[in-house]
């Protein structure tokens, strides 16, 4: 669900107070749909809670870009580390709630374990009502420090409908934006005129374009190794790890490498390009979960050591495509853009949901890494294609 309301972020206000009150309700009313209906938890945690999420990523990071236009990548990248850096806090916190005895999961179905202690379970509920007052708290604090820069004269060129024709090419009267293969490649007709000029194209010309689908892609295929390692880390650490405090650290540093993962990856960006940043991105990580299933032969520390390397990898699909979107397709309309590209992750969770249930016990975990591992490949030659270029005809 988190991919569905980036579109609608733009209209969210200044204050952005809106989906931060859903996000919390979603989370705190957990703690009664989780003792009564399944269902009920979909609406609240998944529904709710995801909603209020996915409007999060494009509002606040649109902001950051403006405050640092020329170093883009490095202002989501910081903006999404807060995101992937709160697990390392809320990881130990409801470990220690839930679990204070380190009790190991007692039953097991199916090759899985799980905790069936009475009282572990019935803590459960309140760390619902515990998790969300801290976010609430938390997000009122931020919400009342965000703004935006002080206006600055910029010239904004919108691209009109009869300017893009069938074959994606813009003329405009500052600068001419070409499509090779349908991607935009910005140059300069006169360097003096175009230096204070930014192009924007509007949601229905975005969808008209080659590289938003390109992205769109690549990040539902990189999507499929977010899922499957955030759900399904500590299920494989399980098979040869029984301290349960152990996999809860684990996962808490996996976290400082997926803060600073996202930083690393957007000043790669900045430094290099997009592209380079994904295409490394996307080697290093089918590299690393094609090898995941070595980890037995190192126990513990080679474990904690190809998690935490894993998490800093994935870490920078985040800030990587909010930085490609808002150079590809300007900053006017960017909240709206991304949101677009992000809808990608509503089909990537349900489509991992049912890799998962459906292929692990059949292919086993070197089986489901390989998958993993085959996705980001795949994604690596997408991005090959990827040829969008900024006024000075570099790759963005």
């Amino acid at each position: 669900m988190e991919g569905l309301p980036g579109g609608v972020g733009r209209f969210d206000g200044p204050p952005y107070f809106g989906h931060r009150v859903f996000l919390c309700a979603g989370v705190i009313l957990t703690y009664f749909t989780v003792q009564h209906s399944y269902i009920g938890v979909i609406f609240t945690y998944g529904v709710m809670n995801g909603l209020g999420c996915g409007v999060a990523y494009p509002l606040p990071m649109g902001c950051a870009m403006k405050w640092l236009p020329e170093r883009k990548g490095l202002a989501g990248g910081l903006v999404v580390a807060g995101f992937g850096g709160g697990a390392f806090i809320f990881n130990l916190v409801q470990t220690a709630f839930i679990n204070p005895d380190n009790l190991s999961p007692d039953l097991k179905v199916n090759g899985e374990q799980y905790f069936s202690q009475p009282e572990l379970l019935q803590r459960v509920p309140w760390v619902f009502v515990l998790t969300g007052g801290i976010y609430a708290a938390m997000q009122l604090v931020g919400v009342l420090l965000l703004s935006d820069p002080p206006t600055q004269e910029t010239s904004v060129n919108n691209v009109s409908e009869s300017e893009l024709d069938s074959s994606n090419n813009i003329v405009m009267t500052n600068i001419t934006v070409n499509s090779d293969s349908n991607d935009r490649n910005v140059s300069p007709v006169n360097p003096k005129e175009t230096i204070s000029v930014v192009v924007s194209l509007s949601p229905l010309q975005v969808l008209k374009t080659r590289a938003f689908y390109t992205l769109w892609m690549c990040f539902l295929l990189n999507g499929q190794g977010v899922v499957f390692l955030s759900s399904l880390y500590k299920d494989y650490g399980q098979t040869f790890i029984t301290n349960d405090v152990f996999l809860a650290v684990s996962g808490a540093f996996a976290s400082v490498f997926n803060f600073s993962g996202r930083m690393f990856w957007g000043f790669i960006a900045d430094r290099f390009s997009f592209k380079i940043a994904m295409m490394c991105m996307c080697t290093s990580f089918s590299c690393l979960m094609i090898t995941f299933n070595a980890t037995p032969f190192g126990g513990e520390a080679l474990y904690f050591i190809y998690v935490c390397l894993l998490f800093g990898t994935l870490a920078g699909n985040y800030s990587l495509f909010s930085v490609a979107a808002a150079r590809s397709f300007g900053e006017k309309y960017y909240p709206i853009n991304f949101g677009l590209i992000f809808t990608s992750q509503t089909i990537t969770a349900p489509l991992g949901a049912i890799l998962a249930s459906q292929l692990k016990a059949q292919i086993g975990w070197f089986g489901m890494f390989s998958l993993i591992a085959g996705f980001s490949f795949l994604s690596l030659l997408l991005i090959t294609t990827f040829n969008v270029k900024n006024s000075k005809g570099r790759p963005i």
